[in-house]
């Protein structure tokens, strides 16, 4: 984790400006040289920061960078990520200098990774910051090179800057802020889609049935099959780029299916769901949001969770997002984390990238299930299951290492996607780090 030292809390000249339109050199935006992201380590986001930076996390139809990038029009030039992340993250974004000085003399505005949205209001000028009023975070800065250097060598503003604590950051702090409130975006995110998507068509000319007021978005690549409903009563619909969904699928607003997926026939998806690009998705599926990459083919209910990519889960998985008391869910992110309590009665699992479950599989309220790991037991899975961890009715061992690799070789070679150097190096030394502790 990145500590961060704030330094006084004197308030910093500020520019009044609105929401921005996501208009390349209008206003405050038109002399910055770029978009530079600042991971502090920070939050509690369980097996999803495994393998990518807060800022690719799904909070919407867009991952944080996309969204924040559109919103304010300029191209993100730089990220400052943990050490850990510092080879997969660069590999990801390969235009993007990581954890090095971007191009440039600046300013540079400099947003933190988990910043979901930028709210209404004031923003800092240049060799100025905005942090958290309850942890003192890093939230909006403008800072000049000789500023941003300084930041990406020690992880903290230095003392020339000034800085004044904010309430008004929509920071996530944990797994839920970003999953159980991606719905809430999907009308937002509309706005930003653009000219990259292509044109929307008419959904009832394809065939659908339209339900209520909100926006329908539907890709003119999409396929759409007979008695299809898309019932936009309780928000917005976005529909990508060679999306195919079947016969009799219903779809409750707000919701999103991204580029490529396709929706299996007699499919529920319900409100507040995103699922990303490349998905397989089939049964009743709510209130979550799939990364992409992901199968979930088979009847089964799913609701309230977050899914990292990569994962299948067999045929008759089933969750639970609501406890038998109706109280407060608590959650372990991590088998060696704290108990976190979420303020929320409704919350189910995250089950990090290349996880599995078997069929029948069910899963309890407030589940984590680790990277890597496969759940194949008649019984639900502990609170907080391990990355690589290998369940049967026969006890916990760890899933070894080169099999896992030839599978996930397997699986991502099914989509034409070659698995990365940096990724697998990644991934082995999250193997190494599992395999430690279930020995310690």
């Amino acid at each position: 984790m990145v500590e961060l030292a704030v330094r006084g809390r004197v308030r910093p000249p500020l520019t009044v400006l609105g929401r921005p339109r996501g208009e390349a050199g209008t206003g405050i935006f038109g002399a910055m040289q770029g978009l530079v992201f600042f991971d502090d380590g920070r939050g509690h986001f369980g097996p999803m920061t495994d393998l990518r930076s807060a800022v690719d996390l799904r909070s919407g139809i867009f991952t944080t960078a996309e969204r924040l990038s559109r919103t304010v029009g300029l191209p993100t030039i730089g990220m400052v990520v943990p050490k850990s992340l510092e080879t997969v993250v660069g590999s990801a974004h390969p235009d993007v200098s990581v954890n090095v000085l971007p191009d440039g003399e600046g300013p540079f505005l400099v947003l933190n990774a988990r910043l979901l949205e930028l709210s209404e209001g004031p923003l800092p000028s240049l060799g100025a910051a905005l942090v958290d009023a309850e942890d003192q975070s890093i939230g909006i800065a403008v800072l000049d090179r000789s500023t941003l250097e300084s930041l990406i060598e020690h992880g903290e503003l230095p003392r020339g800057v000034t800085q004044a604590a904010s309430t008004d950051l929509r920071l996530a702090r944990a797994a839920w802020d970003v999953f159980a409130t991606a719905g809430s975006r999907i009308a937002l995110d509309l706005k930003l889609v653009g000219e990259h998507a292509g044109q929307s068509i008419d959904p009832i000319a394809s065939g659908a049935t339209v339900l209520g007021d909100h926006r329908v978005w539907v890709s003119e690549s999409a396929e759409i099959d007979p008695g299809v409903v898309l019932d936009a009563r309780g928000g917005a619909i976005y529909i990508g780029a060679g999306v195919h969904l079947g016969v009799h699928a219903v779809f409750h607003g707000p919701c999103a299916v991204l580029d490529q997926t396709r929706i299996a026939d007699h499919a529920m998806i319900k409100a507040n769901t995103v699922i990303g690009p490349h998905c397989r998705i089939g049964g009743e599926v709510g209130g979550t949001v799939f990364q992409g990459f992901a199968n979930k083919s088979h009847d089964g209910h799913l609701g309230d969770s977050w899914v990292g990519a990569w994962v299948n889960l067999g045929a008759s998985t089933v969750n639970s997002n609501l406890l038998n008391t109706y109280g407060e869910v608590t959650m372990r992110l991590t088998p060696d984390g704290p108990r976190i309590r979420s303020g929320r009665q409704f919350l189910g699992c995250v089950i990090g990238d290349h996880a599995k479950t078997a069929i029948g599989t069910r899963i309890m309220t407030g589940t984590s299930i680790g990277t890597g790991a496969m759940v194949a037991t008649s019984t639900p899975p502990p609170a907080a299951t391990a990355a690589f961890a290998w369940l049967t009715d026969d006890g916990s061992r760890s899933y070894r290492f080169e099999k896992f690799i030839e599978v996930a070789r397997a699986v991502m070679g099914r989509r034409n996607i070659e698995l990365g150097v940096a990724v697998e190096d990644r991934l082995r030394v999250l193997h190494a780090e599992a395999t430690a502790e279930a020995r310690s």
